[in-house]
């Protein structure tokens, strides 16, 4: 089980008590907010001696607040009589742990030698709960940024970012209150996650984060929770549907079956678990604009350049290659989805690349298949032959055959392309395949 680190500044003022509340209950009439934060915290889970508190300390907080008795009544001129936060956290069933003789932070060596030291502490896979109500202002930026840090590097996830407002208490109108700021990293979180997405394609950010943050809430609500479902199903249908390009699904791409559904639920996603999440999500489905949502082969040339955008190359060539097959097929009235009628295709594309005589054409049949059989087949590719897209994508498949083997074979071939070249030449002939269709399409249309 993975171990819960509280980790908490502690301050060096005289601090008076008060009744610190979350959600109008009360967690105690203290004077530390250590104390009252990890009340309501173990109130919500269970901890044990296997979880820790984490308490960093300047010399002077430690003299001041960690031990008792560490500040002088200014009337008696004597040590008030006064427990100091360890003693008050020895109630808890956890373990304690000060990091003593921290810098104050004044210049920047010290405030990084406040996060190494505290970083330091963390093991691979905590979960950290984060208390930022005393200490330097710079502090609130130190936590968000070790947050970050140490989800990178050590796979912890952070919990809880919470902050004792003892001022609203001093007007004596309403008690201090345990103010929970989890959403500000949650949000952080989502941003990166979905900024990951927009740049790269990559998804695996979104849909972790989503299990992660979405599963605890539906599994409380048991399913109620309209708003977590929708987004849940959202980043699963979004996987589904990038997951269908990264691995050249040709058919679920031109069905766009997957991607109907997704276009749906997000039209439903009107808002989400963090309100300002919402505009990062309308970022995502600006994503979209390019497919339909209905059947298309347009959908296939989309995902190409999705894919090339995206420097999933060999996928991108891989499409494009079996796409403009699709397209001919469809103004041929052949079934796309079918082999034997996209060897038609293939094969009129073979004759015409090499200049075969018809009786080298390979019609790629059976063996004991029957003259009128292989009859069939001949009249199919000579029809093929006078459709004006196939006439025009001559050059660029046979070209394409080419760059396709130099990815398929790893370059290990005579005079293998460059990086370089590879990439520059599939966006041409990309931009030249997308330019043909639409050009005969709007001429046939």
């Amino acid at each position: 089980m993975a171990r819960k680190v509280f980790i908490s500044f502690l301050g060096s003022t005289d601090y008076n008590e008060c009744d610190y509340q979350k959600d109008k209950v009360s967690y105690g009439k203290v004077r530390f907010i250590q104390e009252a934060t990890l009340n309501y915290l173990i109130k919500k889970e269970n901890w044990t001696k296997n979880d820790l508190a984490l308490i960093l300390l300047t010399k002077t907080a430690e003299n001041a607040n960690w031990v008792d008795d560490g500040h002088i009544d200014s009337i008696t001129n004597q040590p008030k009589k006064q427990m100091g936060l360890y003693s008050r956290l020895l109630q808890f069933n956890i373990s304690i742990k000060p990091i003593k003789d921290l810098p104050d932070g004044n210049y920047e060596k010290e405030i990084f030698e406040i996060f190494e030291r505290t970083f330091n502490e963390i093991e691979k896979g905590d979960e950290l709960y984060f208390d930022i109500t005393h200490g330097f202002r710079y502090l609130p930026m130190l936590i968000l940024v070790l947050g970050n840090y140490a989800k990178f590097l050590k796979d912890v996830v952070v919990k809880s970012i919470t902050y004792g407002n003892f001022e609203i208490s001093k007007r004596g109108t309403q008690p201090g209150s345990i103010v929970d700021l989890l959403p500000l990293s949650q949000l952080q979180d989502w941003t990166f996650a979905a900024g990951q997405y927009i740049d790269s394609g990559n998804v695996d950010k979104l849909f972790t984060l989503s299990n992660r943050e979405l599963n605890p809430i539906l599994a409380i609500a048991k399913g109620s929770n309209i708003d977590a479902t929708n987004l849940k199903q959202f980043v699963r249908l979004l996987k589904t549907v990038i997951e269908e390009r990264q691995t050249c699904r040709g058919i679920s791409i031109v069905k766009s079956e997957n991607f109907k559904k997704l276009k749906e639920v997000s039209e439903v996603l009107k808002t989400t678990i963090i309100e300002p999440l919402n505009p990062v999500i309308d970022k995502i489905k600006e994503s979209f604009t390019s497919f339909d949502v209905n059947e298309n082969v347009s959908n296939g040339f989309a995902a190409a350049q999705w894919c090339y955008d995206n420097a999933l190359y060999q996928q991108a060539a891989t499409i494009l290659h079996e796409n403009m097959i699709t397209a001919i097929c469809m103004q041929e009235d052949l079934n796309w989805t079918n082999e034997d009628d996209r060897s038609v295709v293939n094969i009129a594309f073979k004759v015409k690349i090499d200049n075969l005589e018809e009786k080298d054409w390979n019609l790629g049949l059976k063996k004991d298949a029957t003259e009128e059989e292989k009859e069939q087949k001949r009249k199919l590719i000579r029809e093929t032959f006078k459709n004006k897209l196939f006439v025009s994508f001559i050059g660029i498949f046979n070209a394409m055959n080419g760059l396709r083997n130099d990815f398929n074979h790893s370059g290990m071939r005579n005079n293998p392309m460059n990086p370089l070249s590879l990439q520059t030449k599939l966006g041409n002939m990309l931009a030249d395949v997308i330019n043909l269709y639409n050009e005969e399409n709007n001429a046939s249309s």
